[in-house]
């Protein structure tokens, strides 16, 4: 009876280690920020209203891990450090930061209130870490399109795919390049807008 008791003690130990009773690693969240970049002067568009539509995402990254790839045929996550939301969302909130610092539009929801008078849209096709040989990137492949409230035909759209340098391998430093990144696109996408009217 003694040794049964010592038995599912020890078994019982067993599997509370093993559930997380140990020490494990925490998991870590990380997001894209606004960057610092050059903006436009307002123009033609000062009295319209702005909506900032959910972006869409490609299929694979519909996840909130932080995706890495080390060859065109991976396809890898990390387990523990995720976007503190999921990329489509993120960036959506970031594009609407941008455009309300602007001073393009009279207004910026992202949920209306009323009848917008433009929309901006995103589409990410990419957004990763990759890992070749020695060399570290943070890529981000979207596309921006501007256009008439529920109108078909786009007045600016741009598809964007760059690579950026990154000086060591850690997710906190793929979401500070991913954001340099998302600025420069933010930056050239609100110059050219200006310019339509």
């Amino acid at each position: 009876m003694f040794k049964k008791l010592i038995l599912l003690s020890a078994i019982a130990l067993s599997l509370t280690a093993c559930l997380g009773g140990g020490s494990s690693e925490p998991t870590r969240y990380y997001t894209v920020a606004v960057e610092n970049i050059s903006m436009p002067s307002a123009g033609a568009f000062a009295d319209k209203r702005l909506q900032v539509r959910k972006f869409s995402i490609e299929p694979a990254y519909q996840r909130t891990n932080i995706v890495y790839r080390e060859s065109a045929y991976d396809f890898m996550f990390y387990d523990l450090d995720l976007w503190a939301s999921r990329p489509e969302h993120m960036l959506a909130q970031v594009a609407s930061e941008y455009i309300t610092k602007s001073g393009l539009f009279k207004s910026v929801e992202t949920k209306p209130t009323g009848k917008p008078d433009f929309e901006f849209m995103g589409n990410i096709i990419a957004i990763e870490e990759v890992d070749e040989g020695s060399s570290q990137y943070a890529r981000l492949a979207v596309q921006l399109t501007f256009r008439k409230t529920e109108s078909d035909q786009a007045i600016w759209e741009k598809s964007f795919d760059e690579k950026l340098s990154m000086d060591n391998r850690e997710p906190r430093t793929t979401a500070e390049t991913i954001s340099k990144l998302f600025g420069k696109y933010m930056e050239e996408a609100l110059n050219e807008i200006s310019s339509q009217n």
